[in-house]
């Protein structure tokens, strides 16, 4: 198990983009304006890896120990790599190791603000769709399914300058007591966009 942002198969899902608009246009990439995005539930860092292929900046949170050992293992590699890319792209990668529920609001306040924050807490998944999707199913042995996505939705909120971008299954109900301002549907899953613009 690894987490590799040099494989070919990642770059060219990456440089089609094609299925991760919905994604793209969730976090607010529009025209030159790139937001700046705290990903609070890492995992394998693909999504974070295409945000910031597209030019954002990324932080990367995991809470995992393992999974993070892995990320960093695949950010150091790529940081290494003979992709100019791959390395622009990681370049544009902070990780850190920490449970962002526990972490303190103040953490992410002035310099360090974000624009948005995005959250994919794992949702279970049927015996079928997690033998399709084995990076999640990996995932979902070492981590188990989210049990705190509303806590962390919560805390996005209050976090977040411009957005709070919740990945979910299709079919998944909405998290918090609210309705989302904006949804991108894909063909399994969906994002759901909450505006939280501070003054």
């Amino acid at each position: 198990m690894a987490v590799d942002f040099t494989a070919p198969t990642l770059n060219y899902r990456v440089s089609s983009a094609v299925k991760q608009q919905g994604l793209s246009k969730a976090v607010g990439v529009k025209g030159a304006f790139r937001p700046s995005v705290l990903d609070a539930t890492a995992g394998f860092g693909k999504d974070a890896y295409f945000l910031a292929s597209q030019g954002c900046d990324v932080t990367m949170l995991e809470r995992d120990p393992l999974v993070f050992a892995l990320l960093n293992d695949g950010l150091m590699r790529g940081l290494a790599s003979q992709q100019s890319a791959v390395i622009n792209a990681c370049q544009r990668l902070t990780l850190i190791n920490g449970d962002f529920v526990e972490l303190n609001s103040d953490t992410f306040r002035g310099a360090r603000s974000v624009d948005v924050v995005y959250l994919d807490p794992m949702f279970p998944e049927s015996k079928k769709s997690a033998r399709v999707k084995k990076d999640m199913f990996a995932l979902q042995e070492l981590l188990g399914a989210a049990n705190d996505a509303e806590a962390l939705w919560s805390h996005a909120c209050e976090i977040a300058c411009r957005r709070v971008v919740v990945k979910r299954s299709k079919s998944a109900p909405t998290l918090g007591n609210r309705t989302p301002d904006i949804q991108y549907k894909g063909s399994s899953s969906r994002f759901d966009v909450y505006l939280t613009p501070k003054p």
